[in-house]
């Protein structure tokens, strides 16, 4: 597997080596095939495909809005809704909302997209006796729990 590793890097046509997830995923193609092949009993174990060292993985942290970013955002958005045709004004209205909703909460679109009614409830915050939302999640890696900043209650 180590000889596969140095031979991708070594014969890669633009002259770096392949990404990270590119390898990744040829291993992972690589551990199937010889999977099938210990069930037909063409091969009798399957090797090690290890790396020789653990690779630390990349590490992308979540953008976010300056405060003068949001506060922009959502000043665009509501003078966008206010000054909307009364037929379009309603959706200007929601997106306005949405955009509200989604900056206080933190969640990703298609988090935001799956949630039901059955997912919020709206408390009263210990710390700060404020309301904010308590949000089950669901997502790729299972149910999670959100609370939200105060300002995503009314936008809900």
């Amino acid at each position: 597997m180590q000889e596969y590793r140095l031979h991708r890097i070594a014969t890669s046509k633009t002259g770096k080596a392949p990404a990270r997830s590119t390898i990744h995923d040829e291993v992972v193609t690589l551990r199937q095939v010889l999977k099938t092949a210990i069930r037909h009993e063409w091969l009798a174990h399957l090797p090690d495909f290890s790396p020789p060292y653990k690779t630390s993985g990349k590490v992308v942290h979540r953008p976010w809005f300056s405060p003068e970013e949001y506060k922009q955002l959502y000043e665009t958005t509501r003078a966008h809704a206010k000054a909307s045709q009364i037929h379009h004004r309603w959706s200007a209205e929601q997106l306005h909302d949405y955009v509200l909703f989604l900056a206080n909460t933190g969640l990703r679109p298609d988090e935001a997209k799956n949630l039901q009614h059955r997912d919020v409830t709206i408390v009263e915050d210990e710390r700060s006796g404020e309301r904010i939302l308590e949000i089950e999640v669901r997502g790729k890696r299972g149910v999670g729990y959100c609370k939200s900043m105060p300002s995503a209650v009314r936008p809900l």
